[in-house]
């Protein structure tokens, strides 16, 4: 006579399983949310950089210049011709963003790019920055997962969101904020792309 599971045994075998899926798939979920986030961040500054290396190399121009010296002109004559921009936003697709000290308003310093990824420019007139010893020209916010959620800007490296403060110098663009209202943002941008602590809050020269 074979021997089988009663009913009863596989309804409490059918129990523990969900118990245990209950308890594991969030925070698997949530792990692999974080470095979602984390590999974005480091993918966006490495393609904006990538574009304005090839930018200085092909037309000698650097953010500051008089082509260069807007938010409009740097999302139309740099990162719309060095990178795979999809579309710039309108008023009514450009996002929220607390108070970075950013405004994403519409198609003249918002855009996308065909990873999923948005994009708002702040230009600012240059002014020097004495950690990295060069000029800046305002911040960039980035939104590794476009219109996808949570739309929030990171402020804790440990729990990472999705979109991020960068400063934009006169050829590269760095993780965290020169200047910002929360110094936080410029933190958690900077541990995340180092994956690791810094020491300060200040945009390092070494990035």
């Amino acid at each position: 006579m074979k021997k089988g599971f009663t009913l009863a045994e596989v309804l409490i075998t059918l129990v523990i399983i969900g118990v245990i899926a209950a308890m594991t798939i969030p925070t698997l979920m949530n792990s692999t949310n974080n470095q979602e986030f984390r590999v974005g961040l480091k993918k966006a500054i490495s393609a904006l950089n990538q574009a304005m290396s090839l930018n200085y190399a092909l037309e000698g121009t650097q953010v500051g210049a008089d082509t260069l010296n807007s938010s409009a002109n740097i999302v139309n004559n740099l990162f719309k011709k060095r990178m795979s921009v999809i579309t710039t936003a309108t008023s009514g697709t450009a996002f929220s963003v607390g108070s970075t000290g950013i405004t994403a308003t519409d198609n003249s310093n918002v855009f996308y790019t065909a990873d999923g990824a948005r994009y708002a420019v702040s230009y600012e007139a240059g002014a020097y920055d004495p950690v990295a010893d060069q000029m800046y020209y305002g911040l960039i916010l980035i939104d590794v997962n476009g219109e996808k959620g949570p739309n929030t800007v990171c402020t804790n490296a440990q729990q990472p969101t999705d979109t991020y403060v960068a400063t934009i110098y006169g050829n590269r663009v760095v993780a965290g904020a020169t200047k910002s209202p929360d110094a936080n943002y410029s933190k958690a941008a900077q541990e995340v792309v180092f994956d690791k602590k810094t020491t300060n809050n200040t945009t390092t020269a070494t990035n």
